[in-house]
């Protein structure tokens, strides 16, 4: 599969990039009706102008992770030397078969063996029973399962390395990291490719989709 690149000047005209070009990694599990933050209703509405995308740039949690960033991008690269690791911030990814599907990274890997693979940082806290569930025995919770597999098809690359600092009720951080093969997942990745295709099809016939995706 041929990769599209898009780049972008800053940061204002990427987000413009971000909405227009289509449904990007960070929306996938509101495609798929498991987002705790979005019904596929309103993205549905934000993707066709009818309502506008809530800023959240100047949250506590976001601005944590945008500081943070850089620090875990680096710690990834000196944790793994036998890995390249790169970052275009204001890049956005596409497959060249569905260019409405896209993906702006947090790194690019380039692996021992030459394969290319996603690095995707995430920041969090670890307070209730509930948030060490879902990372406990090699787990991800399931909304950043279903990110990492959209990433995996806009550039069509062979794994994701998900790089998570999480922090809990004492205030120490850890590090959680979860390896994700394309391989190990064909059929997360076709059973999320048939909703990726039917929620861009309410898109562009402008149809409401149901309250939930059927699973």
């Amino acid at each position: 599969m041929s990769l599209i690149r898009k780049h972008f000047e800053d940061r204002e005209s990427w987000l413009i990039g971000r909405q227009e070009l289509g449904i990007g990694a960070s929306d996938a599990a509101a495609v798929c009706g498991i987002s705790p933050w979005t019904t596929p209703i309103e993205l549905w509405k934000i993707k066709t102008g009818q309502k506008s995308q809530k800023d959240i740039s100047g949250s506590e949690a976001v601005e944590r992770g945008v500081r943070m960033e850089p620090a875990l991008r680096n710690l990834y690269a000196a944790m793994n030397p036998q890995r390249k690791v790169e970052h275009y911030p204001y890049d956005i990814l596409a497959q060249s078969k569905r260019p409405w599907l896209t993906a702006t990274l947090d790194g690019q890997i380039t692996d021992e063996n030459g394969r290319c693979g996603v690095l995707e940082i995430k920041t969090g806290q670890l307070i209730k029973k509930a948030d060490y569930q879902k990372w406990a025995d090699g787990q991800v919770p399931v909304w950043y399962f279903a990110q990492t597999l959209w990433q995996m098809l806009a550039t069509g690359w062979e794994f994701v390395d998900l790089f998570a600092a999480l922090r809990d009720i004492r205030g120490d951080w850890s590090i959680r990291t979860r390896h994700i093969e394309r391989a190990d997942h064909e059929d997360d990745l076709a059973w999320l490719l048939d909703k990726a295709d039917t929620f861009w099809g309410y898109v562009q016939t402008r149809t409401m989709p149901p309250m939930t995706l059927t699973l």
